[in-house]
């Protein structure tokens, strides 16, 4: 039985793993690099296997660096099952399609002042293939085991990430029917999220994939968070300046929808006009009102009062290009959009209309890759680029990672814990070189199991 680290080994990104047993292959998502060009250019690089050969791929959850592949696979021969959960489905077709329409908008322009082939080359897939892809996907619920061949059998559990994200659970038996459990994290959220329901812990395993992306520092508390979201809009408002906040449609649009609700509703802020300038996040968001059952218990409990927690006064939703251009003549208003690390999408024509202004202040909700704009606004540099241009930065920088839907090195160590000292190894992934270092170095010492760290297309062979 063998495990290669096709994606997300010394990176945050690109999440795939390539798992062979005796009679099987199989993938553990098939996510999309992204960040520096020298990343992102993995995407075009062929699958080390054929995937007309491959059986069965496991999504943990819709993020595209999770699942923004599929497509690829699909064009490319694979004709397996695809399992996950079913607002995971239905959240990676709004992701995926709106990444083809992208990639479709990006050729274009691209097309025009193309310097190379590189410059011009074509989307990674279409719609078309997005529909395709969604053929195979298969639906089941969390806790459930499913017996996929007489050698594999899985389960998914509550990764508390985003809405339907899974831990994956798998009990692989060898033909000489030898049993061994691996566990893949995907991504693990933080405890006392708003909307999604806190990590299932899991008590066993001989082998555990997980992901270290805050594996080296703690997040801010919860409700100073809170607090600080509120500053910055009350701040903005005095000053009449705009808020922008780049944000991913998935899960952090829908937090800082619940909060602003609440906001509202308590009188903290009044007359200030909040934009939802994101069709993907729009169509996530009415996704996300589909499946109440997935909530955790104080989300239902809004829902049973017949609360909306992603509608208010003041709250308008923007669809057409046109509308969104129409945003810029606006003062003292907040906009969220995409994509939340500022790489491509709406949010690029609102800061370069706004980032050279004193009084704009910039929200920063989620992980920012290095090598993205979203990265330097977080590090605060004088001046970025953006669409090929540079611009001095003179908004204010909020960084609010209380929002995040990671689980920090607390979080993290406390879910490693649950399984005892049964993993015969640890690998960690999802997270920079440096931060994985870290936290390696952490829990070696405080549970000493056998901790690696595998090399990009690294093949690992279990016992």
């Amino acid at each position: 039985m063998t495990i290669q680290f096709l994606g997300a080994a010394k990176t945050v990104t690109g999440s795939c793993f390539y798992v062979k047993t005796d009679n099987s292959k199989f993938l553990v998502d098939c996510g999309a690099f992204q960040g520096p060009f020298e990343l992102e250019k993995r995407n075009y690089e062929p699958f080390p296997f054929n995937p007309s050969e491959l059986d069965y791929v496991f999504l943990t959850h819709a993020h595209f660096d999770h699942c923004g592949r599929i497509p690829v696979l699909v064009k490319q021969g694979f004709r397996g099952r695809i399992f996950c959960t079913q607002p995971t489905r239905d959240l990676a077709r709004v992701i995926l399609l709106d990444s083809a329409n992208l990639q479709e908008e990006e050729h274009k322009r691209w097309s025009v002042k193309a310097k190379s082939e590189i410059d011009s080359r074509k989307p990674l897939f279409t719609e078309q293939d997005v529909e395709e892809c969604m053929k195979y996907f298969e639906v089941y619920p969390y806790s459930t085991s499913i017996n996929v061949s007489q050698e594999i059998e899985f389960r998914m559990r509550d990764a508390g990430h985003i809405l339907g994200s899974a831990v994956m659970e798998f009990w692989l038996k060898n033909n000489m029917g030898r049993l061994r459990k691996i566990v893949f994290s995907g991504d693990i959220g933080q405890p006392g999220a708003r909307i999604v329901s806190d990590p299932d812990l899991i008590r066993d395993a001989d082998y555990v994939i997980c992901e270290s992306t805050y594996g080296n520092r703690l997040h801010k508390d919860r409700n100073e968070t809170v607090l600080e979201l509120l500053g910055a809009l009350t701040s903005a408002q005095r000053e009449g300046g705009n808020v922008l906040i780049p944000s991913f449609a998935i899960e952090r649009t829908q937090e800082l929808l619940y909060e602003m609700n609440l906001f509202v509703e308590n009188r903290l802020i009044s007359n200030l006009p909040i934009y939802l300038d994101s069709p993907m996040a729009s169509k996530a968001t009415e996704i996300f009102r589909q499946y109440p059952d997935f909530y955790d218990e104080d989300a239902k409990r809004l829902i049973q009062k017949g609360d909306d927690p992603f509608d208010f006064p003041g709250l308008t939703k923007i669809d057409s290009a046109e509308e969104s251009k129409r945003l810029i003549s606006k003062k003292g208003v907040v906009i969220i959009a995409g994509s939340g690390m500022c790489t491509g999408g709406r949010i690029l024509h609102h800061l370069k209309n706004n980032i050279e202004n004193p009084s704009t202040h910039i929200v920063i909700v989620g992980y920012q890759v290095e090598g993205t704009l979203g990265r330097d606004l977080v590090n605060r540099e004088k001046v970025v680029k953006i669409m090929g241009q540079d611009y001095q930065n003179n908004a204010k920088i909020f960084t609010l990672n209380g929002f995040s839907g990671h689980g920090d090195e607390r979080d993290l160590r406390y879910w490693l814990r649950s399984f005892g000292h049964t993993p015969r190894q640890i690998f960690l992934v999802h997270g920079d070189a440096e931060i994985i270092d870290d936290f390696a170095k952490d829990l070696k010492q405080e549970i000493n199991n056998d901790i690696y760290i595998p090399e990009h297309m690294e093949e690992v062979k279990l016992d």
